[in-house]
């Protein structure tokens, strides 16, 4: 068959199963970041586009190479979120939550927008879990937040997980380390490759996000940033390792991690996961206390982090899940028939059932064996199964598919008696 549409590069299908992970994922997320004290937000998939400018910043490869930047018929310059944090922060400023007392806590489970080269786990429509936390300097926050991203990861089973974290320091502290680092660069123009010469003037930390050998090797002989940390900022940091060490979280600290947004200061993190001989990262986050200033709003510190989902899911692939996380069940009661009239007759008992679980009534008329071969493809634990004689008698088969037991049931006993076969999955 030649399909005459076809998915866009960089998008993919969820489908069936994998949506079931999904959303399993997602429920044991809301419940952890409920307990964090997190309320959910939802802002549009479009903004303006000189939100995204002023925030993200140019120089960085989101704003220069990767947005989906449209004009409208009015010649507005629209975008599709390359990112959440600018948008809750557009969110927080225009719904006047800056006179909310204490800290404003936001999560969110929503897709994003990059021009992206496409790969394993990174789509050019992608999703995030991630949390927003406005109204607070205190590092003790900080990692309270880098705790509440372990705890996300610990709730879907994920293993095997590194979490890194940095300091970049402040206004006062990094403008000096910059300048030296720019010169360092310049100095040694011929090891940097000429796409990445640009950064060097816009932001020349953005050359530690850079994936090229040579680039490492030179800004490792270079000092690190913690070094040029101003003693606020290295105060800020021994607390928040402190209390980390406090909440039993186990870290490493990484000189050379930097975030390739332009509104991160102080602490930095990321957690990440081995691949192959590679590290792949799943989380990213960090303090941003100038960027609701940036945006028109008062001084405000705050902090956050984004997970990637397809990224996180594709690590738990290779994983021993939790048995009821893993498990790939679309129903529990599987209901074959033969014919209409049987069809009629049963959907009454499924919609009695689904008050307490998952029912799928077959209507495709196939045989018997076809019809088994599906509750067993749905990972069903119990299969009704309704004719002619059934319909006369006001009775259903029952099979429990994990025994191979089977037998008659009066359809007035039905919900008792699938209850009992079924005695703690509801």
């Amino acid at each position: 068959m030649k399909l005459r549409y076809r998915r866009l590069k960089g998008t993919r299908d969820i489908l069936l199963e994998e949506v079931e992970l999904w959303r399993r994922c997602e429920e044991r997320w809301c419940e952890v970041l409920g307990r964090y004290g997190y309320g959910e937000i939802r802002t549009p998939i479009i903004e303006p586009t000189d939100l995204f400018l002023r925030s993200v910043g140019q120089g960085t490869d989101i704003v220069d190479k990767e947005m989906y930047t449209f004009e409208t018929k009015g010649g507005e310059s629209l975008t599709l979120r390359p990112e959440m944090t600018a948008s809750v922060v557009r969110a927080y400023l225009e719904n006047g939550l800056t006179r909310q007392p204490g800290t404003v806590k936001f999560f969110y489970m929503a897709p994003m927008f990059r021009h992206d080269r496409p790969q394993a786990g990174r789509y050019r429509q992608f999703h995030q879990v991630g949390v927003e936390a406005l109204g607070s300097d205190s590092p003790v926050l900080d990692a309270e937040v880098i705790q509440t991203a372990v705890a996300l990861f610990d709730a879907v089973g994920a293993k095997g997980l590194t979490v890194q974290v940095n300091s970049i320091g402040c206004p006062q502290c990094r403008p000096a380390f910059l300048e030296e680092l720019k010169v360092f660069l310049k100095e040694n123009l011929e090891v940097v490759p000429e796409s990445m010469r640009g950064r060097i003037d816009i932001n020349p930390l953005r050359l530690y996000d850079a994936k090229d050998d040579g680039v490492i090797q030179l800004l490792s002989g270079f000092k690190p940033i913690t070094e040029a940390l101003c003693p606020d900022c290295r105060q800020h940091h021994e607390v928040v390792c402190r209390t980390l060490n406090n909440l039993n979280v186990p870290f490493v600290n990484n000189p050379a991690l930097v975030r390739g947004l332009d509104y991160y200061c102080r602490t930095t993190f990321e957690i990440t996961a081995r691949s192959g001989r590679k590290q792949s990262s799943l989380c990213g986050g960090g303090r941003y206390d100038y960027l609701v200033e940036q945006c028109g709003g008062p001084a405000t510190a705050a902090i956050g982090f984004s997970i990637g989902v397809e990224r996180t899911l594709l690590h738990l692939s290779d994983e021993t899940f939790d048995p009821q996380l893993s498990r790939q069940t679309l129903v529990e009661v599987y209901v074959s028939n033969m014919g209409t009239a049987a069809q009629e007759y049963a959907m009454g008992y499924a919609e009695d059932l689904r008050g307490l679980w998952r029912v799928e009534v077959d209507t495709t008329n196939r045989s018997l064996k076809a019809q088994a071969k599906s509750a067993h493809l749905r990972r069903a634990k119990i299969m009704l199964v309704v004719g002619e004689q059934e319909v006369q008698s006001g009775t259903l088969q029952l099979k429990n598919l994990e025994t191979g037991e089977q037998k008659q049931v009066v359809g007035k006993n039905l919900l008792a008696t699938v209850q009992e076969v079924l005695k703690g999955e509801c």
